[in-house]
């Protein structure tokens, strides 16, 4: 239902999410679900969870800029929030995160394990570098979580009941942590899948990924809504799928290329022509207009055994 406070948001940047409900749903007492995001090269989701009562913050963008943002639409809700989490350790999803951990220090920053480590050892220096790059638009540091989420661990959240997927290593993530509501069909993907987004290869942990993806396609084929950390969401098998073939796709390219375990500079052209080909318009996950260059690199390293 189209709503005064709604429309507002809609018209401040929020996009509503539709959401189709399981067998035995009670109208009123259900989920909501709105979307905000950095478009164009870099782009980046944040979603709020809006319940009856309370709303749940999903991650907290790249910079402050963008994540004063989310808390200026969390405050026009009219509820209370009631925690924040940070799906993994990532700068473009953590980079902002003090702005809305400062502005509702009641709320918990939930996060897995892993996530809390890594930020505990290089969370600093992660910081140090983002500065480098944005200024005072990036904090000193990074909030460490104050809630650990456990694998199979049932949490409710906005009113709505939640299982943790803490997922192994992929997409250069060591704590990759998903969020299942059966009721609701719905999946907080984190960063296991984009939606029509050139992904971050750098790291070389293509084939862990590809390992994961795997593995999640038969448990969540069916979810019918699936929120990704970068573009629209979609069902999660068709987003699953898509991964998968880009990765495949990616790795038999660059394999053609390969010379003695490197790429030359005329097959990452070819390779680029070909990815921007089958996948016209797909922005960057990362603002480095090089990306696809230096996925190749990484993925020549990473399939050479280097």
């Amino acid at each position: 239902m189209l709503t005064r406070r709604r429309l507002g948001l809609a018209a401040a940047g929020l996009t509503f999410l539709p959401l189709s409900r399981a067998a035995g749903y009670t109208p009123g007492r259900g989920l909501e679900v709105a979307k905000y995001d950095r478009p164009g090269e870099g782009l980046v989701n944040s979603f709020l969870l809006i319940g009856p009562r309370s709303v749940v913050i999903i991650d907290g963008q790249r910079t402050l800029v963008e994540a004063r943002q989310v808390v200026a639409l969390a405050r026009g809700l009219d509820l209370p929030v009631e925690a924040i989490f940070l799906s993994h350790e990532h700068p473009d999803h953590c980079g902002g995160l003090k702005a809305i951990t400062d502005a509702f220090p009641e709320a918990p920053l939930l996060a897995s394990e892993p996530t809390r480590d890594w930020l505990a050892r290089n969370g600093a220096g992660m910081m140090a570098f983002m500065r480098s790059i944005f200024g005072d638009r990036a904090p000193d540091s990074v909030p460490m979580p104050t809630r650990v989420l456990r694998p199979n661990e049932r949490i409710t959240l906005a009113g709505t009941e939640f299982t943790v997927d803490q997922l192994g290593p992929c997409e250069a993530s060591e704590g990759m942590t998903m969020l299942y509501s059966e009721a609701d069909s719905l999946l907080v993907a984190a960063d296991l899948f984009g939606n029509r987004a050139t992904p971050w290869l750098l790291d070389g942990t293509t084939r862990g990924w590809i390992s994961e993806l795997e593995k999640a396609a038969p448990k969540y084929q069916g979810v019918r809504t699936a929120l990704p950390g970068h573009g629209a969401a979609a069902p999660a098998g068709v987003l699953i799928a898509e991964q998968l073939a880009y990765l495949r796709e990616f790795h038999a390219l660059v394999r053609a290329e390969m010379q003695g375990g490197v790429v030359p500079d005329a097959g990452k052209a070819r390779i680029r022509a070909a990815v921007m080909a089958r996948h016209p318009g797909a922005p960057r996950v990362a603002p480095q207009p090089n990306l696809i260059e230096l996925n190749v690199d990484a993925v020549a390293k990473e399939l050479s055994g280097g």
